[in-house]
């Protein structure tokens, strides 16, 4: 099944209408809707496994820890080598920093969404920043590396953006924006299989009424 096919949104593929939305192989005598989109059966059952609840939830979920976690350490490692070399925050960098968690984070829950994988993408993303605030700042104070500073450095990690105060208000917005952008990311898929329906002359009228699916 074609992984591209999208169900956030009613789309309309650009082959004839009698054809699947995923597969593209043609529907000849019946086919099953899906927010819109035409499948065939194969590939509504395809669907229905992937989004219906079928799996281990808690495997799902350490999926997405570990994926998420991978794109946050990459993530913070290239933040903090920009404002390293380049002596420059560069808060965008969070952005992608938080698109790139957003889409790990995704990849493991298998496309589902939902509030827990929301949280977990968001915190995912806020430590990655300020992670790479944390070590940022170790390496431009060579002369107070100890244990204590460190921990101290450490311990504040989660308030550094803030520090700043007033001086940092755009930087804090586009940070939080970052955030956002990983939690929206796995929002919960809204999506209802029905079917199978005939095909008569003329495209197939795709019922509408989606149901959220996130598990």
């Amino acid at each position: 099944m074609n992984s591209d096919l999208q169900f956030e949104r009613a789309e309309f593929s650009e082959v004839p209408a009698m054809a699947c939305g995923a597969c593209k192989s043609p529907l000849l005598t019946e086919y099953f809707a899906a927010n819109q989109q035409a499948l065939c059966g194969n590939c509504a059952d395809q669907v229905n496994r992937e989004l219906g609840g079928q799996g281990s939830g808690v495997g799902r979920f350490v999926k997405a820890i570990l994926l998420g976690s991978g794109a946050a350490v990459l993530g913070m490692a290239a933040y903090a080598a920009i404002m390293i070399f380049a002596k420059s925050e560069w808060a965008l960098v969070s952005i992608a920093l938080g698109w790139f968690v957003g889409s790990a984070v995704r990849r493991g829950s298998s496309g589902r969404g939902g509030w827990r994988y929301q949280l977990l993408a968001a915190f995912l993303t806020y430590t990655g920043i300020c992670a790479a605030y944390v070590v940022t700042i170790w390496v431009q104070a060579p002369e107070q590396h100890s244990p204590e500073f460190l921990i101290s450095i450490v311990v504040m990690g989660y308030a550094i953006p803030f520090l700043q105060g007033f001086e940092n208000v755009i930087g804090i917005l586009i940070i939080g924006f970052g955030v956002w952008r990983a939690w929206q990311m796995n929002r919960p898929i809204r999506l209802e299989i029905t079917g199978p329906h005939a095909i008569a002359q003329g495209a197939p009228a795709l019922p509408q009424a989606p149901a959220d699916a996130s598990v």
